[in-house]
C-alpha cells in the first residue's frame, strides 16, 4: 500500500507541473512595438501644409527612441521616456501591459512627394531585454496638394491685402471727418486753422485773431 501511495504522489506531481509551467509562460508576456501613421492634409501656405502622426504601442516601461529621415537627412529625432499603460478591472483602472506614445512630422513641399522614413526602437531601462525595431515610411505632401496650398496661400495673402488696404481707406476717412470736425469747431470759435510744424510732424492748430492757439 505505502508503494502504491508513493507512485501517486510522484504521478499526481508530474502532473502538476506542465500546468505550473504554463501558467508562468502566461504571465510572462512577449516584449511589444506596434507603430502607425495617420496623415492629415490641413493646407495654410507651402510652409504649413499638414502632418503625419505616428502612434507608438510598445512594452510598458519601455523607452522609445524615434528617428525620422527624408533626401538622406534627419527631420525628426526624440526619444520618449517608457509610459505605463493601464486596462480596466472593474471600475477602476490597473497597471496594463503596454504604454502608447506619439510623434508629429510636418510636411514640407521641397520637394513635393517627399518619402520620409522612420526608425523606432524600444529599450529596456537598464538592456536587460534585446532591444525591438520597427521600421516603415510613409509620404507627404503630393504634387497636387503643393499646388493647392499655394493657390490657398495666395488667395489668403490676397484676402490679407485687401482687408489692410480697407483699413487704410477707412482710418484716413475717420482722420478727415476728424479733421473737418476741427476746422468747423475753429471757424465757430473765431479761429483760423492753421498747419504747423511740430516735434510730431505736421498739425493743424486752431489760431486765434490774437495770434495765440486756442481750443477748438
Amino acid at each position: 500500500m505505502r508503494q502504491l501511495w508513493i507512485a501517486a504522489v510522484a504521478i499526481a506531481g508530474f502532473l502538476a507541473l506542465p500546468a505550473a509551467a504554463t501558467a508562468t509562460e502566461e504571465d510572462t508576456l512577449p516584449p511589444v512595438l506596434e507603430v502607425s501613421t495617420t496623415s492629415h492634409f490641413e493646407p495654410q501656405s507651402p510652409s504649413e501644409l499638414g502632418k503625419t502622426e505616428l502612434h507608438i504601442t510598445a512594452t510598458a516601461d519601455w523607452r522609445v527612441s524615434i528617428t525620422v529621415r527624408a533626401h538622406g537627412a534627419t527631420v525628426l529625432s526624440e526619444e520618449q521616456r517608457g509610459t505605463e499603460g493601464f486596462v480596466e478591472q472593474g471600475t477602476e483602472l490597473a497597471p496594463g501591459p503596454t504604454g502608447t506614445h506619439a510623434s508629429v512630422v510636418f510636411w514640407s513641399c521641397k520637394p513635393p512627394g517627399t518619402v520620409y522614413s522612420y526608425t523606432v526602437t524600444a529599450t529596456t531601462e537598464y538592456g536587460e531585454e534585446p532591444s525591438i525595431t520597427k521600421t516603415g515610411s510613409f509620404i507627404g505632401a503630393t504634387q497636387r496638394q503643393c499646388e493647392k496650398a499655394l493657390r490657398i496661400s495666395l488667395r489668403q495673402h490676397g484676402e490679407e491685402v485687401r482687408r489692410q488696404q480697407a483699413k487704410a481707406r477707412r482710418e484716413r476717412g475717420e482722420e478727415r471727418a476728424r479733421q473737418r470736425r476741427f476746422e468747423r469747431n475753429c471757424v465757430r470759435v473765431g479761429g483760423k486753422p492753421v498747419t504747423i510744424e511740430t516735434g510730431r510732424g505736421p498739425e493743424i492748430v486752431c489760431r486765434s485773431q490774437t495770434g495765440g492757439i486756442v481750443q477748438a
